[in-house]
Order: C-alpha cells, then sequence, then structure tokens
C-alpha cells in the first residue's frame, strides 16, 4: 500500500467517524479529515460517486456469507451481488459507504471462519461446522439490524431511496445473470446453530463500524 493510498484509507475512516452521533466525536473527526485533505491536496470529490470493490470468497455459495453481506447493507447504502463463477462478493455504492462495508463483511467473515476453526474439533462434519457460523451470523443480522438504527447517519427512508438509485444505476451497467440452484436442503444441526448465536455477542461491532482501533474480536 502506497502512502497515499494509506492517508486516503484513513481519512475514509475519519469521514465515516464524523457522521457520529457524538458532536464533539464527528467534528474532531471532521476537523482532522480536512486537515489531512489539504496537506495532501484531496478533496471531498476524491471520495464522491460510485464506485466498486469486490471481496473474495469461496466459490462455493454459503448462505451465511450472504446473511453477512446483507446484514451489513443494513448500516451502509450499498448494492451487491456475489460473482456466480468465481464467489466474489462484489459491493457498489459511494466511495465512502464501499470502503466501510467492505471493510467490515471482510472483518466478520474472517472473524466468524476464525471462531470456527478455534471453537470447532477439526473432525466436525461439515454440516455442524456450516451450522454453527449460520447461528453467528444470524445473530449479528439482528445486532447489526438494531445497532443501524441507533447509530446510522441515514433514516431508513433515506438509506432504501440510496440503495435503490444505486441498484438501478449498477443495473443499467452490468448485466447480472441469475443461476438457479438446486436445493440441496442441507439440514441445520440445531446444537452447533445455537452455540453459534450465543458466541456471537463476543464479536466486538462498534469499532469496526466506525473504523477506529484495531480489528478485535470482543470479549476474547
Amino acid at each position: 500500500m502506497t502512502e497515499l493510498e494509506s492517508i486516503k484509507r484513513r481519512i475514509k475512516k475519519l469521514l465515516a467517524l464524523s457522521t457520529s452521533p457524538n458532536e464533539n466525536e464527528a467534528l474532531s473527526a471532521m476537523q482532522k479529515a480536512n486537515d489531512l485533505m489539504a496537506e495532501y491536496s484531496l478533496s471531498q470529490a476524491d471520495f464522491a460517486g460510485y464506485v466498486e470493490k469486490s471481496v473474495k470468497s469461496t466459490k462455493r455459495v454459503v448462505e451465511w456469507r450472504s446473511v453477512v453481506a446483507n446484514a451489513v447493507e443494513r448500516l451502509y447504502a450499498t448494492y451487491h451481488y456475489q460473482d456466480c463463477n468465481t464467489g466474489t462478493f462484489v459491493f457498489y455504492g459511494k466511495d465512502l459507504d464501499v470502503f466501510m462495508a467492505t471493510e467490515m463483511f471482510a472483518y466478520l467473515v474472517k472473524t466468524i471462519d476464525r471462531m470456527a476453526k478455534l471453537n470447532i474439533r477439526k473432525n466436525a462434519k461439515y454440516r455442524y461446522r456450516q451450522s454453527y457460523r449460520s447461528g453467528i451470523a444470524s445473530r449479528l443480522w439482528v445486532r447489526i439490524n438494531k445497532l443501524g438504527e441507533q447509530c446510522s447517519w441515514r433514516n431508513s427512508a433515506e438509506l432504501s431511496e440510496e440503495k435503490q438509485n444505486i441498484a438501478v444505476w449498477v443495473e443499467n451497467r452490468i448485466v447480472l445473470t441469475i443461476h438457479g440452484k438446486k436445493s440441496t436442503n442441507t439440514k441445520v444441526n440445531m446444537s452447533a446453530w445455537k452455540r453459534g448465536v450465543s458466541d456471537a455477542d463476543g464479536i466486538s461491532l462498534s469499532r469496526q463500524m466506525t473504523g477506529s482501533g484495531t480489528r478485535r474480536i470482543g470479549g476474547w
């Protein structure tokens, strides 16, 4: 990562923090962002407009990752789809929203995989491991939805309108092909799922949402 990319990354996080409901925190973040933009000859225009960013994933379509992606969109006005050929998740929206959405999505996916590796025995069956991950994702969806209602800088109507505008913009520029998939009727292991739901409360969301501090799994 070049120095300029690093600075842009920092400015994006400060701009995200500048939308905090805490007026003092928001003002301080905006001042720091403006100082950095002035120092490196950047402007708000460098962080505006619709962009796209991809997050690598597995080719296998895994439902819990989609649950996480949809949950993230409860906070940020983005539109996403999963590439059926590569498994990659592609997010669209304004630069700042896409940056924060992809950061949070990648963080949560890695965290869930890490928790499964640490908490589930190696010889556990695939269904058990995936049920555990699904339990975590389901609980995170609830937590993120609640967090969005409390902390989002957009009300639900503004968020829905912006997401619709992005969807139209994307669909006018690319052709999205929907591939039907046969249902595998994979049964959920309820014991693993409930364990995942319980463990999900140990994941920190506040630091990742504002982009401040270091990435960590809270409570560990």
